[in-house]
């Protein structure tokens, strides 16, 4: 970090060591240049200027003097956040919602280490940062965004490549187990009695066809024909396998129940809000915006009773339902690889290489066959 401008009464003296006079009698502190903590060095003149530059040798690790020759002084990992933003991420062509996360993670690191000089930061700090402030999956992936953002300040010559990659190096957590329960057919039958017409078309949806939260909600009757629905996997939108076409028979009456609604919407999924308020995240009033569905979801997931048994934190998902579709259709006898793997868009990307890129959209079609009143009738 470069040192403060000095005032005339303290140029004589080490880097980070400053005088003061109270009452007549000259005191020396010394300022930690990390952390900005002023520690009291007495009014040993000699002293205090031999304390503070043997300090200085162990804590400035001459990153200065680099930062000046590689051109990197004075630049802050804000600085670093805005020019990733600007040059790095747009040529990925993420999904929206991805996008969105990284962005939400890149301004919590911004505001947490913005500050601090790019060269300054070191695997100790990244390390006791992700330690002191994130768990579980919030912790893999913040360590993830900062391996990103490391990775390009090295490409970029903002960080030394000789130092290797600080975030990279930090402890890769995979030793703890899945705190979410699954989702069971009995809880989804509870939670489907006690949800609103418009969640339980969402739920049904999602059990026969095995699409996300994302998915679902973006449905719209224009996409729906004969039976089939067309959806493309907002995660991996750009690979070919996330364009399916799946024909569906149980659709036809949950999309009939839709129309009944009473409310003119465009989507599939859809309510009508207490207030016509536009949204930023929405393209049509009736829609649902991903957050408020999920917190629907949680309300009416914890009004049925259905899993007051499990703590908060592991209570299911309205994404578990995928989960619980794919195991049912395993129960009925349905191929794995031939059948389920291609509905939930989780094919191996080298199979879609052999598509030619800048042609027209090729949709791989699937079957989703679940009998939807079978499975939802108790026994």
């Amino acid at each position: 970090m470069a040192p403060r401008k000095r005032l005339s009464k303290n140029r004589d003296l080490p880097a980070n060591l400053y005088a003061s006079k109270v009452n007549g009698v000259t005191y020396y502190k010394y300022r930690h240049p990390e952390t900005g903590v002023y520690h009291g060095m007495g009014a040993d003149k000699s002293e205090a200027c031999a304390a503070a530059r043997q300090l200085n040798g162990i804590l400035l690790k001459d990153t200065d003097l680099v930062g000046q020759v590689m051109g990197t002084a004075n630049q802050d990992i804000n600085h670093l956040i805005k020019r990733f933003k600007e040059e790095y991420l747009p040529g990925e062509e993420l999904a929206d919602s991805t996008l969105q996360n990284t962005n939400y993670r890149l301004g919590r690191i911004g505001r947490d280490l913005g500050k601090k000089q790019i060269d300054q930061v070191d695997v100790q700090t990244i390390a006791e940062y992700l330690d002191d402030n994130f768990t579980r999956d919030s912790y893999v992936k913040h360590r993830s965004t900062l391996i990103e953002l490391f990775r390009f300040a090295i490409t970029k010559g903002l960080y030394p490549a000789e130092w290797g990659n600080p975030a990279e190096t930090t402890y890769a957590r995979t030793d703890y187990g899945k705190a979410r329960q699954r989702l069971t057919l009995d809880q989804f039958r509870k939670i489907h009695e006690a949800a609103p017409a418009w969640l339980q078309i969402a739920m049904e949806i999602a059990l026969v066809t095995l699409q996300g939260r994302s998915e679902v909600i973006n449905m719209r009757f224009e996409d729906y024909k004969d039976q089939t629905i067309r959806v493309v996997r907002q995660k991996i939108s750009k690979h070919e396998h996330s364009h399916l076409e799946i024909h569906c028979p149980e659709l036809k009456d949950i999309v009939r129940r839709s129309r009944l609604s009473g409310v003119p919407s465009p989507y599939i999924v859809h309510r009508f809000p207490k207030r016509k308020k536009d949204a930023e995240a929405r393209e049509h009033w009736t829609q649902l915006t991903p957050n408020h569905f999920t917190e629907q979801f949680r309300k009416y997931r914890d009004e049925s009773g259905a899993c007051d048994h499990l703590p908060r934190e592991q209570r299911p998902t309205f994404h578990e339902i995928r989960a619980l579709g794919s195991w049912l259709y395993k129960q009925a006898g349905y191929d794995n690889e031939t059948y389920i793997q291609p509905l939930m868009a989780h094919a191996d990307e080298k199979m879609t290489e052999h598509y030619q890129k800048g042609h027209q959209r090729e949709w791989v079609r699937v079957e989703a066959g679940l009998n939807l009143k079978s499975t939802l009738k108790s026994s």
